[in-house]
């Protein structure tokens, strides 16, 4: 984690299943916005610019605070696909612990066939 405090703020989204340009994934979700972690490897630093923060990647969290209900909804609507969980952020960051929407994501596909590809592959539901 990192060692400067971070700035964290809780949103709204218009979209929790997003469809994906990646390939051989359909949806992505992504339930924050942003990265307690500061990796310097990061891929993601890219968001920064979709946001309207001043502070530098790695330093601030946005909490899609309704994510779980757009989910929800969105679910019931969606063609069958791959979902990826969290494409630009960390799904088990710390501030997951608060608000367990990663957890939540998770328990809203329990009873679906949706497959989650993992890094190696090896995690289905």
């Amino acid at each position: 984690m990192c060692s400067e405090i971070i700035k964290l703020k809780e949103i709204t989204c218009k979209n929790a299943l997003v469809k994906s340009r990646i390939p051989g994934v359909d949806y992505c979700l992504n339930p924050y916005v942003g990265c307690e972690h500061n990796c310097a490897y990061c891929y993601a630093i890219f968001m920064k610019r979709f946001t309207d923060h001043s502070e530098e990647w790695g330093s601030f969290v946005d909490v899609k605070i309704n994510f779980l209900e757009r989910l929800e909804k969105e679910v019931k609507k969606a063609k069958s696909g791959i979902v990826m969980l969290s494409s630009v952020t960390d799904a088990y960051q710390p501030i997951e612990e608060k608000y367990k929407l990663t957890r939540g994501a998770l328990e809203i596909y329990q009873d679906m066939t949706t497959r989650f590809p993992s890094r190696q592959n090896r995690i289905w539901f």
